[in-house]
């Protein structure tokens, strides 16, 4: 039995290992409706288990529907504090061609303490509506023109559109719907697409002085293990490549 569960770890450390290679092929969605209910009841094509974020994508030949779900407070507190940078490279090559920064940083970041008692605070219809109510401006990034667009999830002319959600099951959901031809304007069989996850900023001196004095102790150790840096203070930029799927 232990070795089987080894195993099963072995397997989920390598699958991550190689996410940003392997390709996951995305749902149809046979509907045009953003707000349709298949984007629930369809599981996870992918699971971050560092950042405990899973990804489900959804398309047809209008749209791609890019969803993040965590139930992870920790995380959400990252999302929270540093922003949610959704990267796009419609191309497969993982690469910063296209954003969605959404939702923007705090202005003043929460230490866990904080964050636990802000969630503590709401019932789910009452975080739901903290959800709209606190985050409306969003960033879209396209690389190709140099372009940065700061807009609100109030301009109904935006043909991107960004969503935040929450339920008794999930407690944080991400949704964007990119028109096709935004990511693909010029005609083309690419079939891949890459999808990246990281935070709008980095930790900086200011966020760390809203830690308490246990996180900044491990900070400080962290800084002074051997090896790869690995940063628990913001969502590090990982890929996943993924096989559009057809009618």
């Amino acid at each position: 039995m232990i070795q089987k569960y080894i195993s099963l770890i072995i397997c989920a450390v390598l699958l991550q290992a190689c996410a940003g290679s392997a390709k996951f092929t995305s749902y149809w969605n046979s509907e045009q409706n953003a707000q349709h209910s298949t984007f629930s009841e369809q599981e996870a094509l992918f699971y971050h288990s560092t950042d405990k974020i899973s990804i489900k994508l959804f398309n047809n030949d209008e749209f791609v529907d890019i969803i993040l779900e965590t139930n992870s407070p920790r995380t959400l507190r990252k999302i929270y504090n540093l922003g949610l940078s959704l990267w796009i490279d419609p191309n497969g090559t993982s690469k910063n061609i296209y954003a969605v920064n959404f939702p923007m940083p705090a202005e003043n970041p929460f230490t866990d303490q904080e964050f636990r008692s802000y969630l503590q605070r709401f019932s789910k219809v009452e975080y739901q509506e903290e959800l709209i109510d606190r985050f409306q401006a969003y960033e879209i990034i396209d690389t190709r023109i140099d372009e940065s667009v700061l807009t609100s999830t109030t301009a109904l002319a935006e043909k991107v559109k960004v969503e935040l959600k929450t339920s008794n099951q999930i407690l944080f959901s991400y949704h964007t719907r990119i028109p096709m031809d935004i990511l693909y304007p010029e005609k083309t069989e690419q079939k891949i697409i890459s999808i990246g996850v990281s935070s709008v900023n980095e930790a900086t001196e200011e966020y760390y002085s809203a830690m308490s004095s246990k996180q900044v102790i491990q900070k400080n150790l962290d800084e002074l293990k051997a090896g790869a840096y690995q940063s628990k203070f913001e969502l590090e930029e990982w890929w996943v490549n993924f096989k559009l799927a057809e009618r």
